[in-house]
């Protein structure tokens, strides 16, 4: 089916959110469990990690919205995405100055950025995101009337762009 530009648009940033907010999610309770308290993970003030919207847009580019066994994504999404980490990882420390996050005594590291673990999580992740989430975006957008997906498409783009920018900003003024 055709969209039109403004049901792209929705589409996108409903999956940016959510994705990011499904990391987000991840990592606290992974803390949680590890360390047994709360942390309030990644580089944003929303509780929303940018980096697991980035890997699932990479995979969207590159599996395309084709039918896959759910087996294939999960591999070829473990795959992707632990390089997709350690790449990421080590642009984020030349750019900031610091080390986001570390896999250090976990089992299965990968140079302490990635991990086997991980890498399973972002599978099964992934597996979520072209099963579910996916084409939960594609109803919502046929649905929904086209003056809220507008508007919730510039309010959540916009808090999102605010608060990157005061992200960076702060991470770039305490690297110094």
């Amino acid at each position: 089916m055709k969209r039109e530009a403004w049901q792209r648009i929705f589409r996108y940033i409903f999956e940016f959110i959510v994705a990011g907010l499904f990391g987000w999610v991840y990592e606290v309770i992974t803390v949680y469990i590890l360390y047994g308290h709360f942390v309030n993970r990644g580089i944003l003030h929303l509780p929303i990690i940018p980096i697991y919207a980035a890997g699932a847009f990479i995979l969207l580019a590159m599996l395309g919205e084709r039918d896959r066994h759910p087996l294939f994504v999960f591999l070829f999404s473990a795959v992707v995405t632990t390089a997709f980490e350690l790449g990421a990882s080590y642009l984020l420390e030349f750019i900031f100055h610091r080390q986001f996050w570390t896999y250090e005594n976990w089992w299965g590291s990968i140079q302490d950025r990635s991990s086997l673990i991980s890498s399973a999580i972002f599978g099964v992740l992934a597996v979520g995101y072209f099963f579910w989430l996916h084409p939960l975006s594609g109803k919502l957008c046929d649905k929904l009337p086209k003056a809220l997906c507008i508007s919730f498409s510039v309010l959540a783009a916009g808090a999102v762009i605010a608060d990157t920018a005061v992200s960076v900003w702060e991470l770039l003024a305490a690297r110094q």
